[in-house]
């Protein structure tokens, strides 16, 4: 999910509910719709927010179901990226300098939402640069399996990103579908795929300096 915000922030979202079915699909509707208006409420910072959200899911889902999310508002002019990371796979940052790929993780460092009413949230400030792309995903991807049952796995999506020239989203979107399509080729796939690519792009006054 990703929002334009009233302070011209860019709200980015992407989670995965524990479990499958019926009862899943209303946790997930519940937690986007939670996060939305959240979002649009007066608040102090990430942490209070991703609590709100927290305890309105706890509250309204069945026991032992709960949710990862990774929460991020990102602010255009300044490039500054500040998330809370609650439970979900750590996105990565993909950044580019003379011809050396970094992977840079945004790893979680708090609970997954609905598991405790009173969880507590922290956000992390991480500062971006022009032309670098942020990979989100949920598991799906990286538990794909193959015929032989082998998960694809995070080793190799970091390695596959990492050995990829290209930095148009599009292309590095095309390109880990077909990874995934020749990974599983023939095989059913047991779980949701949910992936975000963006990059970075400079803004007008930067262009002319």
């Amino acid at each position: 999910m990703i929002s334009f915000l009233q302070s011209g922030a860019w709200g980015i979202a992407i989670g995965d509910v524990s479990g499958k079915g019926i009862a899943a699909a209303l946790i997930m509707a519940n937690l986007q719709g939670s996060l939305r208006a959240q979002t649009w409420q007066p608040r102090s910072e990430l942490g209070t927010l991703m609590a709100n959200v927290n305890r309105l899911v706890w509250e309204s889902s069945p026991q032992h179901f709960f949710a990862s999310l990774f929460y991020a508002e990102y602010q255009p002019q300044s490039r500054v990226l500040q998330y809370v990371n609650a439970g979900h796979n750590a996105p990565i940052v993909l950044r580019r300098n003379h011809g050396q790929c970094r992977l840079l993780s945004l790893t979680a460092e708090c609970a997954p939402v609905g598991v405790l009413k009173d969880s507590r949230y922290t956000s992390t400030t991480f500062q971006l640069e022009i032309d670098d792309v942020l990979v989100a995903y949920t598991d799906g991807v990286t538990e794909s399996e193959n015929s032989e049952g082998n998960a694809y796995g995070h080793k190799r999506l970091e390695s596959m990103l990492g050995d990829y020239r290209s930095q148009d989203p599009q292309k590095i979107l095309q390109h880990i579908l077909d990874e995934l399509s020749a990974h599983s080729a023939g095989c059913s796939q047991a779980d949701d795929i949910t992936i975000v690519v963006m990059q970075v792009e400079a803004q007008e006054r930067d262009k002319h300096r």
